[in-house]
């Protein structure tokens, strides 16, 4: 049975999605509850399994990577040899996001490699590790991906810029190595406290959040946000497919800022691939789904060449900065 969320809890949860480094002080004022009694409901929502980690969103093109979407199907894989080509993906320091799916694709992984010599490294060794069990796959490169803050446990969500994660490198910031090992530990938890990353890099707390606001002005962290078990508060997570036609840029701007603005789209993305372009969508029920695609359909039918769908299941890894410390992952 599903958690239910009251009215605070939903809140609650959609300040975390717009920014989880608030303070509790910050998010109680928001929400209208006591300090205290957001510091409770937090790890009360923790512990019930619905949040999940708390991810740092990096801009990863800004810092010089490339951004490839993995898709597989596989056969002949005993639920043993299945849970190792899982583990291998999520275990992988160069891929921050591993989802199993029902549909056309079995699993999708985002790879961020630092080059395509680097990609192709990485893919003759997965074909010879697990090439046996995989029917089919396919790839396409994204040319630019956009997170965008939630708003479907409220029916509405605020017009705020949306999060850039993935692309094509134009120019490149250098990080110092301290900047990176703040990184690495902000995407294990963008909650933790400066006391606690001070203890562990023996830097001054005020230096370290001057490094954090320093990353931030230069949006290489575009943001911090919240993961939640969906299936713990009885959502479930789609991904559309699009094929388009005639996407001039006025059009696709259009299309951007619908699904920005639209409070159960939380991810779209353009790559070169089969499809051109995949959203996805968060919905209660499959009937939702339909009446939200069936409203995309209907407004940008001039542009809608055809479309797929797939339902994601769970998400295995999520971390936008996976070459710093282990991930935050579900059990």
């Amino acid at each position: 049975m599903a958690v239910k969320l009251d009215v605070k809890d939903r809140r609650l949860l959609y300040e975390l999605d717009i920014d989880s480094r608030q303070p509790a002080s910050e998010l109680a004022r928001r929400v209208g509850i006591s300090k205290q009694g957001c510091t409770f409901k937090i790890n009360a929502l923790k512990r019930k399994g619905v949040i999940r980690s708390f991810p740092m969103v990096v801009n990863t093109p800004l810092i010089g990577y490339l951004s490839f979407r993995l898709y597989f199907k596989l056969s002949d894989a005993t639920p043993k040899e299945e849970e190792e080509f899982r583990d291998y993906l999520v275990g992988q320091p160069n891929i921050p996001w591993v989802v199993g799916a029902e549909g056309v694709w079995d699993y999708i992984a985002v790879v961020f490699p630092a080059d395509f010599e680097d990609f192709e490294r990485f893919s003759v060794e997965l074909n010879n590790k697990y090439g046996e069990y995989i029917e089919k796959k396919d790839l396409a490169l994204v040319t630019r991906a956009y997170h965008f803050h939630s708003g479907y446990l409220l029916g509405e969500k605020k017009d705020l810029s949306p999060l850039v994660y993935a692309g094509q490198p134009k120019e490149v910031v250098e990080l110092e190595g301290v900047e990176r090992e703040i990184l690495a530990l902000l995407s294990v938890d963008s909650r933790v406290s400066l006391v606690e990353m001070s203890k562990k890099l023996g830097l001054h707390p005020k230096k370290i959040s001057y490094r954090i606001e320093k990353l931030r002005k230069l949006n290489v962290i575009e943001g911090f946000i919240t993961a939640l078990d969906l299936d713990v508060i009885g959502f479930e997570r789609y991904k559309v497919f699009v094929r388009t036609k005639n996407l001039s840029e006025k059009k696709e701007r259009k299309f951007i800022q619908y699904a920005r603005m639209h409070p159960h789209i939380i991810y779209y993305s353009k790559s070169i691939g089969a499809n051109d372009v995949e959203i996805e969508i968060v919905v209660e029920n499959g009937i939702l789904l339909r009446e939200i695609i069936a409203d995309i359909r209907e407004k940008f039918a001039d542009v809608i060449k055809g479309y797929e769908t797939l339902r994601i299941y769970r998400e295995f890894k999520i971390n936008y900065y996976p070459w710093g410390k282990p991930s935050q992952e579900s059990q």
